[in-house]
């Protein structure tokens, strides 16, 4: 076989594994049954235009959701068009969909039975509904009841039609995250048609497999799939493309482009041009005076011993956000402290924190904290069983006690942050108590109240570190344990990436602690250090931030507020190339990052640590 004929043979077997894939997922829908029960009053229904449900199947809605336990139900017509049934497989895995706290919330976008509790909560005002309203509604609602949200296939539901470029709007909106799911597909008939030749034998099989394909996935299973919409299923699937090209004539492409601008990787958007425009003249009014107000006076002597022997670590820019500014950090050469000098006001925190973490930049740090468990359940399982009060302190969206639920169940989480993310932790129930502001101003309102105090990737961002030591050993019972992880300054990766490690987070973090400086802080307030852990606690991804951080300084989005784009097509144009240069180098360093775990993971090297320790 040449290259070509194993191409068709591999795409032949990959559709084969992926039907059986999708198939198993939506046999795994559970059906609604009848039922004579009226509907429970605290029960409301979302449906999209055009979509009729009748009294009986609101009621034996209704019954299932109580039957079940569930906050949030994802209404699943009976009968599917071949694309939709497609979608549907393709967005929920259904075996692992309602116990997975971080899965986004997704469905067939047709109707949902909600509780009236968990609507109010999220202050929505659903009103003439679009599928693609809906899109944006099921992820919300699955935020607020993380582990209350299902999908059932409700008997006699039908979907509303929909042409082509609706389908692919619907798709986008909710693959906003995954192009590669929205592309797959072309780069699919792509290589069919590129083997087509050499191999027409397994190019042939493999297009009937595609053709098949939802015939195949909804063998068997809840939903049924009418054999007339299978004949013409491949134009129909692919008619949204040729309606999306059609649609790109020459006058509205500026507009279509600023569209699809979030199909290269960005960090932050907003659909909402009012909001944009207001932030964007608030950074005016910023930068107009210069970012160097933003500074103190740089220091002679070392913030934590006091030590005048003073060495640059290294000088960096913000590569996250892009802001303007560059930012030193210098090595105390007594006790190893690490700091930024000089040192930002808290106005310039402010200015560099902003529209990161919340404002603009919110959904997306929402989708980052979101991607997986990552290391929340390891630190969950760090303190000895089983606490009954946790606070987590810089909780953010408060995706830790989230998670750390799953851990200790009957523990109550609470967390404690200076943005506006904690607040919503609350409002969605993901921290029973949200507290804003500082830690050691509220500390004494919180004395004695709590088995675990956590701070993870806190103390760096913190301007006096030892204060917020002090705080948690107020907030903490006698007995009570100090959870703390941070970057290790130690660490190899500080010296191989420089100004892009990870661990700096240039301008955010100002204070970078060893070690063996914390374990002396802690004894010094009566803590006894029970754990001091490296190994696993390294944290992977040095690598690929690094490429991220470059290719931000290659191709900064014309997009963001901050920056006066004058003519933004040619901004993406910048950012499109540089995507397109550095993209080789992408798997370079996943490799290197792979390679380089075993290492970094031995003695000491890992970029952060963890410590344990208990307030006798």
């Amino acid at each position: 076989m040449n290259r070509r004929t194993w191409m068709s043979a591999a795409v032949a077997a990959g559709v084969g594994l992926n039907t059986a894939r999708l198939r198993r997922r939506l046999s795994a829908l559970p059906a609604i049954e009848p039922s004579d029960e009226p509907v429970h009053h605290a029960h409301v229904f979302l449906v999209a235009d055009g979509v009729h449900l009748d009294a009986a199947q609101r009621r034996a809605a209704s019954a299932h959701a109580r039957r079940h336990g569930l906050d949030v139900l994802d209404l699943v017509p009976e009968q599917l068009t071949p694309d939709r049934l497609l979608d549907l497989a393709r967005l929920v895995d259904t075996t692992r969909y309602q116990a997975n706290r971080l899965t986004p919330g997704r469905g067939a976008y047709q109707a949902l039975l909600v509780d009236r509790e968990i609507l109010a909560r999220t202050a929505l005002d659903p009103k003439d509904l679009s599928e693609t309203d809906l899109v944006a509604i099921t992820a919300v609602l699955k935020r607020h009841a993380p582990t209350t949200t299902a999908l059932a296939v409700l008997p006699g539901l039908r979907g509303v039609p929909r042409t082509g470029a609706e389908r692919f709007a619907v798709r986008r909106a909710a693959h906003e995250w995954e192009p590669t799911s929205l592309v797959a597909p072309a780069v699919r008939d792509a290589l069919l048609a590129t083997g087509a030749r050499a191999a027409p034998g397994w190019t042939l099989a493999a297009a009937a497999l595609s053709w098949l394909q939802p015939a195949a996935v909804a063998a068997g299973g809840p939903v049924r799939l009418d054999r007339a919409d299978l004949l013409a299923a491949p134009l129909v699937r692919r008619r949204g493309v040729a309606e999306l090209l059609a649609d790109l004539v020459p006058a509205r492409a500026a507009r279509q482009l600023g569209r699809w601008r979030v199909s290269l990787p960005l960090a932050y958007t907003t659909d909402d041009d009012a909001r944009l425009e207001a932030a964007r003249a608030a950074y005016r009014a910023d930068l107009a005076a210069g970012v160097e107000r933003f500074l103190e006076d740089p220091r002679a002597t070392c913030p934590w011993c006091g030590g005048s022997r003073l060495r640059r670590m290294t000088v960096g820019v913000d590569t996250m956000q892009v802001k303007p500014g560059r930012f030193r950090y210098d090595r105390c050469a007594d006790c190893r402290h690490v700091f930024q000098n000089p040192r930002l006001t808290p106005d310039g925190l402010d200015f560099y924190y902003r529209d990161f973490y919340g404002g603009l930049g919110r959904e997306s740090m929402e989708r980052v904290l979101g991607f997986g468990p990552g290391a929340h359940p390891a630190r969950a399982r760090s303190v000895p069983p089983t606490p009954r009060t946790w606070l987590d302190v810089g909780a953010g969206h408060g995706h830790f006690c989230l998670l750390a639920r799953d851990v200790w169940p009957s523990t109550v989480f609470d967390g404690l942050d200076l943005g506006d993310g904690i607040q919503e932790a609350g409002r969605r129930g993901w921290v029973e108590n949200a507290y804003l502001g500082q830690f050691p101003e509220l500390a004494p309102s919180l004395a004695g109240r709590y088995d675990v105090v956590s701070m993870f990737h806190y103390l760096e961002h913190t301007g006096d570190p030892r204060a917020e030591l002090d705080a948690a050993a107020v907030a903490l019972r006698p007995g009570g344990h100090l959870l703390i992880e941070v970057p290790n300054p130690d660490s190899v990766t500080f010296r191989a990436y420089g100004p892009l490690a990870s661990g700096l987070l240039i301008p955010q973090h100002l204070n970078l602690l060893p070690a063996d400086n914390l374990v002396e802080a802690l004894a010094a307030r009566g803590f006894v250090v029970e754990d001091v852990e490296f190994g696993q606690v390294h944290i992977s991804g040095d690598a690929p931030l690094a490429w991220w951080g470059v290719f931000q300084r290659l191709g900064p989005s014309p997009d963001l507020p901050w920056r006066d784009v004058r003519r933004p097509v040619l901004g993406y144009a910048r950012r499109a190339a540089a995507f397109a240069a550095l993209a080789p180098l992408m798997p370079v360093a996943a490799a290197a990052e792979a390679a380089s775990r075993p290492f970094l993971t031995r003695g000491d090297r890992a970029n952060a640590y963890r410590i344990l320790a208990r307030l006798p």
